[in-house]
């Protein structure tokens, strides 16, 4: 794990379509948000770029650290923006809507950034600590 600005940013990363890993991604932001995790705030997102560092790294922005965000935790890449895209949205959903998680803060159902460039799409969470 590499730290950049403050903010720790993991290294690995599922791949895969994105109907088979959407389970696994629910289960592992369910292990990074669990109550006894100390979790403030988390935020699902989509990077893109050359490679993981630089995606990431752009997106920790003055918002981000405002809000306190100490974690980046990369969760899946993908050559494809629109299947990025979509688990962005379907995760958002899930945390928002099923679960009625407040912490997610994310204010928009997935696709609110920016589009992408490139050529790899990696999904991210960003999480604050309560302390």
């Amino acid at each position: 794990m590499e730290t950049y600005r403050g903010v720790r940013i993991t290294d690995t990363y599922f791949t895969g379509h994105k109907v088979q890993i959407y389970s696994t991604l629910i289960r592992s932001i369910s292990a990074i948000c669990r109550e006894d995790r100390a979790v403030g705030l988390f935020y699902v997102g989509v990077a893109s770029g050359p490679d993981y560092w630089t995606a990431l790294t752009r997106r920790v922005d003055n918002k981000k650290l405002a809000n306190g965000v100490t974690d980046m935790y990369l969760l899946y890449q993908s050559s494809s923006e629109t299947s990025t895209r979509d688990l962005e949205s379907w995760l958002i959903e899930h945390y928002q809507d099923f679960h009625e998680d407040e912490r997610i803060w994310n204010a928009v159902g997935g696709g609110g950034g920016r589009r992408g460039s490139g050529p790899y799409f990696y999904l991210y969470l960003a999480v604050t600590r309560a302390f």
